[in-house]
């Protein structure tokens, strides 16, 4: 699977914390430390992408606060 750097640091920011919810804030920081001006539009829209090529079960939303990464049998293979 072919992912773009920022949603393979996505990835990996969720996936350093499974279960455990990440702001966008916290995400923000952690993929786009040296760029200030990050809306978390920009988050949503990389998540977004990233959920398209994951599959449905992967990441959740926790609305109002940000996302994680489930370990869940329910979530689909990887493809």
């Amino acid at each position: 699977m072919e992912l773009t750097r920022k949603e393979f640091d996505i990835l990996l920011l969720l996936a350093s914390a499974p279960e455990t919810v990440i702001s966008r804030r916290d995400l923000i920081a952690g993929v786009w430390a040296d760029e200030w001006a990050i809306s978390t539009r920009t988050v949503d829209t990389h998540v977004s992408a990233l959920r398209a090529k994951l599959g449905e079960g992967w990441i959740t939303t926790v609305r109002g606060v940000g996302y994680r990464l489930e370990e869940t049998s329910s979530s689909a293979p990887l493809r």
